[in-house]
């Protein structure tokens, strides 16, 4: 075998071992409630749907528990890398249509998620931590159920929805404009 060869496999081996060592050393094995009194923002929600290798994902938020009112649909992001072949060793992954209890210590937007966050699937086990005072999210925009069909590139669809639309417009326009000319220009229209 070449030497650089031996060099490349050697350090990726060092890089995937320092990975999982990484990854293994933020699991808390403080109880729970521990855990979801800390957190910042403790909130139930579904998964609309995941997108950036399922490390992002928009939720449908159901019930807040701790922290501020939050919009009916946030956006929470597993990771600190985004964009292909991009990973970092507390990339937490969600699945579509599952619902989670999300720990997560900041509040702002988008929220911030990892591995290393209390976040799991719920369960009904998971209700029994559920606090009293538990509030619901604000009402969804006029705009949500749009952002819900079309995904995670719905600003892109917006932008190109309104180039069509102002397209037509332009088109109707110039259309009209053209018939008004065309009917004042014709003969025998002034009487004669």
């Amino acid at each position: 075998m070449h030497k650089p060869l031996l060099v490349a496999i050697a350090l990726g081996s060092l890089i995937l071992a320092g990975a999982v060592d990484a990854a293994a050393s933020c699991v808390q094995p403080r109880p729970l409630p521990d855990v979801l009194n800390e957190a910042q923002s403790v909130f139930v929600g579904t998964v609309v749907y995941t997108w950036d290798g399922d490390r992002r994902a928009r939720v449908h938020v159901e019930s807040i528990w701790r922290g501020p009112v939050l919009p009916a649909y946030v956006e929470v992001h597993g990771s600190p890398a985004d964009g292909m072949f991009t990973a970092t060793s507390v990339d937490r992954t969600y699945q579509a249509g599952q619902k989670y209890l999300f720990a997560l210590l900041g509040t702002s937007q988008p929220l911030q998620d990892n591995s290393c966050s209390a976040t799991q699937p719920y369960t009904q086990a998971l209700g029994a931590y559920a606090p009293a005072h538990a509030i619901s999210p604000m009402s969804p925009s006029a705009i949500d159920p749009v952002a819900n069909v079309i995904g995670p590139n719905w600003p892109a669809w917006l932008v190109a929805l309104s180039l069509i639309a102002g397209g037509a417009a332009a088109f109707l326009f110039v259309r009209r404009r053209s018939r008004a000319r065309a009917s004042a220009a014709a003969p025998g229209r002034d009487g004669s």
